[in-house]
Parts: C-alpha cells; structure tokens; sequence
C-alpha cells in the first residue's frame, strides 16, 4: 500500500513536535502551580524539560519553505539599485 496523496512524513513529526511542546509547557506551568501550593514536585519540571527538548527536535527537522509574500515588493522597487546589481543583468 502506498501513502495517501499529499502526505508528507516530516509534517507529521514537527506536528508529534508541536504536542511534545506543548504538553512540556503545560507540565511546567503544572510544576509552577505546585511550588506556588508548597508542595513541590520535581518530576514535572523533569519530565516537562525532557518533553520540550524532544518537541524542538522533532520541530526542527521539518523546515517549511515559504514563498514571499510580496509585502515589500513596492520598496523594493524604489530602492537605487547598487552597481553590482546592475552588471549582473
């Protein structure tokens, strides 16, 4: 069997990324609350460290390619043009 039309492998790791961060996130906030309450509890801030290192891991090996946007296509154009610029066309 063969994958599903635009399924692409990388997208769903830095997605499984996004969840790791996001969960480590909210062990830390977790591990906050506990020390505000006086009871501390160090496996959240542990667990939530290991989670968040996994999840910029996993999110970097997914870079997306963007096409610009055009926004400063106008400044651009009025920009002078440098004379190495000039000699290339």
């Amino acid at each position: 069997m063969s994958s599903p039309q635009g399924f692409n492998r990388k997208e769903i790791v830095a997605r499984i990324g996004t969840f790791f961060l996001l969960l480590g996130i909210g062990l830390l906030v977790f591990f906050f609350l506990s020390e505000a309450a006086q009871q501390v509890t160090f496996e959240y801030f542990c667990w939530s460290l290991i989670l968040i290192v996994l999840g910029f891991i996993f999110r970097g090996q997914f870079k997306k390619a963007t096409p610009a946007s055009g926004r400063f296509s106008l400044v651009r154009k009025l920009m002078p043009k440098s004379k190495q610029d000039q000699g290339k066309k």
